[in-house]
């Protein structure tokens, strides 16, 4: 009964009963039996419990907590209480392929030296049924400064993470309300900052589903979260470049890039090159910058997909 498991996996929830019941089954179905599944219910007011507990699995154990206005909580929550040695995160509304944890256990074995595991995903839009490969990664030196210039390169529902890293140097998810929905890119940038190496496996082993309601959805929430974020680390946190106002103006080329790429998605041209532009007089050297980046990733995107 003392016996901890392999994995614990970990599913924040808010009044999401019917997708999380298939969350849940995706976990259930894994190939790899050896985890506990912990569902942090974060004040849920319908039929959450009651759905979780029709599974009748030990492995399952829930925790409902007044709500908290974002994911990081109750994920922080997990991590308090779990009991394995490496925690996998998923949200309620996407789902794991079965042969999910046989993967990263096959990954565990072979790269003793990783603190984090990342696989890649299927993007699924359920309103339209139309799919994408996402694919994430590489790693390579200097991971924190890259990702804190060319952005996240992970997924929080195809993340394994070493819980005793965490625990070392005490990382958690932020629970600032100003960091929602990016609470994961800011714990993998500290990870990363603190020498954690990460591990990308090449293959699609879960899905990323969009639909209206997704947290991710609210655009607005999003940059302006985005651009606290990478100000709090830009100004308070990183160190590599000393001249923290030239950091911010290159940065910016990249956001405004970002910016206008979903502008021109939905047909707004005209805006998304106002963006551009604007972003491109501030800072004609972070331009220069990030199209170099840009073409070096490619590049090496390319050689990995040979």
């Amino acid at each position: 009964m003392n016996r901890k498991p392999f994995f614990s996996v970990i599913i924040p929830t808010f009044n999401r009963v019917e997708k999380l019941k298939k969350t849940i089954q995706s976990v259930l179905n894994q190939t790899f039996y050896d985890f506990e599944l912990l569902v942090m219910d974060d004040g849920s007011i319908d039929q959450t419990q009651v759905m979780v507990d029709s599974f009748g699995d030990s492995r399952i154990h829930y925790e409902w907590a007044v709500n908290s206005g974002g994911p990081a909580t109750p994920r922080n929550r997990g991590i308090d209480k779990a009991r394995a040695e490496w925690v996998c995160f998923l949200d309620a509304d996407d789902l794991w392929y079965p042969t999910k944890l046989d993967m990263v256990v096959q990954a565990i074995s072979e790269n003793h030296d990783v603190d984090v595991f990342c696989h890649n995903e299927i993007m699924l839009v359920r309103d339209t049924g139309r799919k994408k490969l996402l694919s994430y990664g590489p790693f390579e030196d200097n991971f924190y400064q890259a990702m804190l210039t060319g952005g996240n390169r992970l997924s929080t529902s195809a993340c394994t993470v070493r819980r005793e890293f965490l625990n070392s140097f005490d990382l958690r998810f932020n629970q600032s309300k100003d960091y929602v929905i990016l609470e994961d890119y800011d714990l993998w940038l500290r990870i990363a900052l603190n020498g954690g190496r990460f591990y990308f496996i090449n293959r699609p082993l879960g899905e990323y589903i969009i639909e209206n309601d997704n947290i991710s959805s609210n655009i607005d929430c999003f940059r302006h979260n985005r651009n606290v974020l990478l100000r709090d680390h830009v100004f308070q946190i990183q160190s590599f470049e000393p001249n923290k106002e030239k950091q911010w103006r290159q940065i910016g080329v990249f956001l405004a890039v970002q910016d206008a790429k979903a502008l021109f998605s939905h047909g707004c041209f005209s805006e998304g090159m106002k963006i551009l532009i604007s972003a491109l007089a501030k800072s004609p050297e972070g331009g220069v910058k990030y199209i170099v980046s840009h073409m070096r990733k490619r590049i090496r995107k390319t050689r990995l997909a040979l």
